[in-house]
């Protein structure tokens, strides 16, 4: 089964490349002077300078500037540590892009840089993505809820988040489908749901799962076989991988 959530940041064009907390939003190249004096005094910790350029900008609508009032409240600087002011901020901050923000500020809060690590905020940008059709955001909630990551373990949501992963494409969350109905875990044991999606992430190239699938062919009867090979067919059609 696989061991690590989709953990990159990213933008509408690709997987950001994490450069440290404070440069989260250098791909917007915004050219607004208070912006860049604000940003400057935040890595410079003059927090109280950073306030003062932010928050009107912040009020006006600028998106960078919502992003860092979002992570001053979060982390207490220059003013009270205010985790439900930070959601608003972040709110506001999101609504200026595609999901993909979302996305990352589940991020964010999943591995506690920029923010006070806390899973439970984590889903909550995860589940704002995966509700609006994001892969990736679906296969890190089956993630977190099959491994129980700051929550309790919860085998049944993971496999309902895996299951919206896998038919979009995701191969690790196909293979831990796999994994799940071989071995039973959080549903009824079924060799041919196992089968069925060990043979589609194969048939998107996955070695491994082609191997898991071929030793699971050993323990199937022809009708087993017929019905599994069946469910790829039109899983592949109604999906187009």
């Amino acid at each position: 089964m696989d061991k690590n959530p989709r953990t990159h940041y990213r933008n509408e064009t690709g997987v950001w490349s994490f450069l440290g907390a404070i440069l989260f939003l250098g791909f917007l190249q915004v050219a607004q002077a208070d912006v860049d004096a604000g940003r400057e005094a935040y890595k410079s910790q003059d927090y109280e300078l950073a306030l003062k350029e932010f928050m009107p900008l912040a009020e006006q609508g600028d998106e960078n500037a919502q992003f860092y009032m979002g992570l001053m409240y979060a982390n207490g600087y220059g003013l009270p540590k205010d985790p439900e002011e930070a959601d608003k901020w972040f709110e506001k901050f999101s609504e200026h892009l595609d999901v993909s923000a979302k996305f990352n500020l589940g991020i964010m809060y999943y591995q506690g840089k920029s923010v006070p690590k806390n899973v439970e905020k984590a889903i909550a940008w995860f589940k704002k993505a995966a509700a609006e059709g994001d892969a990736e955001a679906q296969f890190n909630l089956g993630f977190i809820y099959d491994n129980g990551y700051g929550v309790p373990q919860d085998r049944e949501e993971a496999l309902k988040w895996y299951r919206d992963a896998a038919n979009q494409g995701i191969v690790e969350a196909q293979n831990n489908l796999g994994v799940m109905y071989s071995e039973g875990q959080g549903i009824a044991k079924d060799y041919v749901q196992a089968y069925f999606w060990f043979n589609v992430a194969a048939k998107q190239g996955d070695k491994n799962a082609e191997k898991i699938r071929d030793t699971l062919a050993k323990d199937m009867n022809t009708s087993q076989m017929a019905e599994a090979i069946k469910l790829t067919h039109e899983w592949q059609l109604a999906s187009g991988h």
